[in-house]
């Protein structure tokens, strides 16, 4: 009687992975293959065919093996040589981006050197108009500051004109004034001297009348009703005797 042999382990086929056979499959059946060959040690089946299926699965866990240790030698290789161009891209791409980087450095520069002189021309520029502006309010000013000062001048002068003119009016007013003020007492004076020139004739002719009257008339007692009117008469006496 022929012993027993599962079909997985007759027609075995394995899934395929990157580059070769999936590893974890492979142990998989590897272990499946001693499990069967130990059953196949204690099992009644004649030492042939037990030979024979032990051969038969040695040759093919031997291939297995093989297949795997080829497999995993390919990816090795595989792998190795990706890792090799990786790693050449890696450097590569490194250098380029070292050039790019330095190119992008050296632009960065180049504009930043622009820039400084573009903004160093622009604070010049800003300076030289500030001054200039500057310079013209200062300018202005000082033309502002002077034509105050002449019209403060010029207003000055006409003030100084006016207060002249007012002056001068004031002061021929007061001339003027005085002069009147002379000419009456001027005036006065001579009326005044001509007043006592009139009383001294008036005084000198009442005396001459009184001395005319007692010449003519004779020397007597005098009456009583005549003492009032003898009074001028005895004045003039009295002056005739001093």
């Amino acid at each position: 009687m022929r012993p027993y042999v599962p079909a997985d382990i007759l027609n075995v086929s394995f899934p395929a992975a990157v580059r070769g056979y999936d590893r974890r499959a492979v142990d998989a059946y590897v272990k499946r293959v001693n499990r069967v060959i130990a059953e196949l040690k204690v099992s009644a089946s004649p030492p042939a065919a037990v030979r024979h299926a032990l051969e038969q699965a040695g040759q093919q866990v031997h291939g297995l093996l093989q297949s795997a240790r080829e497999t995993a030698e390919g990816i090795t290789t595989s792998a190795r040589q990706e890792a090799d161009e990786a790693t050449g891209r890696a450097k590569a791409e490194a250098a380029e981006l070292v050039v790019n980087t330095n190119a992008d450095v050296e632009r960065m520069r180049a504009e930043a050197d622009q820039l400084r002189g573009d903004t160093r021309k622009e604070t010049d520029a800003t300076i030289a108009r500030g001054k200039a502006e500057a310079e013209q309010i200062l300018a202005d000013a000082r033309n502002e500051s002077q034509n105050i000062v002449l019209r403060a001048q010029d207003e000055a002068d006409d003030r100084l004109l006016q207060l002249r003119e007012e002056v001068d009016a004031l002061r021929a007013a007061a001339e003027a004034r005085m002069q009147a003020i002379q000419a009456d007492t001027e005036t006065v004076w001579n009326e005044r001297n001509e007043l006592f020139d009139d009383i001294r004739s008036i005084a000198n002719g009442l005396i001459d009348l009184v001395d005319g009257a007692n010449a003519r008339v004779p020397v007597t007692e005098p009456a009583e009703p005549l003492g009032e009117p003898g009074e001028p008469v005895a004045a003039a006496n009295d002056g005739d005797s001093q």
